[in-house]
């Protein structure tokens, strides 16, 4: 619940969750918050491939396509930051999307590794892992993209939009050109200004073994996220604070989400309103065991 409370805090308005065969409670905690008008839920079972995360990107896109201005497509370790100081993504994407020839944002990622914990732990993520990897690490090429929904024509992969027409630009508002190497989903430069994602890639040991590990990859059912995974992205050479800035507004929002969720069968619904003027960003995620 901790993601969600804190993309309220910067401005995230809907929310649509491919939940693929939850069993921590994270089913329970969406049901509960789509009672108030928070949360679009859609039950997705994993495909006899095992690749669930571009299919369920489908089917959040078409859930969402004609009710939103703006779409994210991340993921549940996957974390919107503002930059420069902001406390809301909103006049970012007022700025960038101001134009009509903008069809997709591109953000950029930033590795957080395990800070060195062993095992999980009480807490708020944006509190619990400050440190990441230095800002020339070649993960952080790739980026994650948030979109106009109706220009959407399909995706290339987890990380890039396939357009109908307009510009892909990055956080500055330029055109983003493809890696030379790699292609679409990564950028041929890393761009923090602005915006960024931050992706808690580990967490903790423990965290990555009873989940991400145990899961394998929600993309190609032969990769195996195990020791070669985990020790390339635990990365802790640079403390950063950004995120955990937001924690008190983040631990108001979770509270008054948990109120909410605990008031469900004895208090009359309450249509949760949005955090900002804007109703221009939601967000679609594939959630599976990671609330």
């Amino acid at each position: 619940m901790e993601w969600i409370a804190y993309h309220r805090v910067i401005g995230v308005h809907k929310f649509y969750i491919a939940d693929n065969d939850s069993t921590d409670g994270t089913s329970e905690i969406l049901k509960a918050l789509g009672e108030h008008g928070l949360v679009h839920r859609l039950r997705f079972a994993t495909p006899p491939n095992g690749n669930a995360q571009m299919p369920a990107y489908s089917a959040l896109l078409a859930r969402a396509q004609t009710d939103c201005d703006v779409l994210a497509f991340i993921d549940a370790d996957e974390y919107l930051l503002p930059m420069d100081g902001e406390t809301s993504l909103l006049p970012l994407l007022e700025q960038r999307f101001a134009s009509p020839d903008v069809s997709a944002l591109g953000l950029n990622w930033a590795n957080f590794g395990s800070g060195g914990a062993l095992f999980a732990d009480e807490g708020l993520v944006i509190d619990r892992f400050t440190k990441r990897a230095k800002p020339s690490f070649g993960v952080h090429f790739h980026i994650k993209t948030l979109a106009r929904p109706e220009r959407i024509m399909g995706f290339a992969n987890p990380h890039f939009v396939n357009l109908s027409s307009g510009r892909y630009v990055d956080a500055t508002g330029e055109d983003i050109l493809p890696h030379p190497k790699h292609g679409k989903g990564l950028s041929s430069k890393i761009v923090w200004s602005g915006a960024r994602i931050n992706h808690y890639a580990t967490k903790s040991l423990e965290e990555f073994l009873v989940g991400k590990s145990r899961r394998g990859s929600a993309t190609k059912k032969a990769r195996i996220k195990h020791k070669k995974y985990f020790t390339s992205h635990d990365r802790n050479e640079e403390e950063c604070l950004l995120a955990k800035r937001l924690s008190p507004l983040v631990h108001i929002e979770y509270a008054r989400l948990e109120e909410l969720i605990h008031n469900i069968v004895t208090q009359p619904q309450e249509k949760v309103a949005p955090p900002s003027r804007w109703k221009a960003l939601a967000q679609g995620i594939l959630a599976k065991n990671d609330n």
